[in-house]
């Protein structure tokens, strides 16, 4: 990619407004903004507004999700609150215990079922493994055939090339030419 091209991602945002109260007052919030930036702005700039918002929120909200996914599903489901202020939000993130690893919030059943599946992976791959084997061997067994066909041709052509050629060689000692 040259440098300063643009790379276009679509996303989707799917709000189920009727089951979450976060939903609605995203839905709610995001109609607002676009209905007062459709009507205070020109087409284009209302495009380049856009995109810098989308922008900045996507990238803000992945950044917080690979942080603490737990932390970021906490601040858009705090979005259905409406008395809530920055303050409180901060406050209440900064109580939250610090995560774990990842493998250490998980079962050892949950390990052991991993385990599991891997090996039925294995045990999968492993037929497979056997017929690869045995197709190459075919297959150098077929070249080592075909490299053997090869030099029989190529003498049997040969000697006829070379019959007129000592013929040329005698005609010409006896000085025709």
């Amino acid at each position: 990619m040259r440098k300063g091209q643009i790379r276009r991602v679509n996303l989707s945002l799917h709000l189920t407004p009727e089951q979450s109260r976060a939903d609605l007052h995203a839905m709610q919030q995001l109609q607002k903004w676009h209905q007062s930036l459709e009507s205070a702005a020109g087409i284009d700039d209302a495009n380049m507004e856009i995109r810098a918002f989308h922008r900045n929120v996507y990238l803000a909200g992945l950044q917080l999700h690979r942080m603490d996914p737990t932390l970021c599903h906490h601040v858009a489901e705090s979005l259905g609150r409406e008395n809530l202020s920055l303050a409180t939000l901060l406050g209440e993130l900064q109580a939250q215990p610090e995560p774990e690893p990842e493998r250490q919030n998980e079962s050892p059943s949950a390990h052991l079922e991993e385990l599991q599946k891997i090996r039925e992976e294995i045990a999968a791959l492993k037929p497979l493994l056997e017929q690869q084997k045995l197709a190459l061997q075919q297959l150098r067994m077929a070249a080592k055939g075909a490299s053997a066909a090869i030099p029989e041709r190529d003498n049997v052509e040969i000697s006829p090339i070379e019959a007129p050629t000592e013929k040329m060689q005698k005609i010409r000692q006896k000085g025709i030419f």
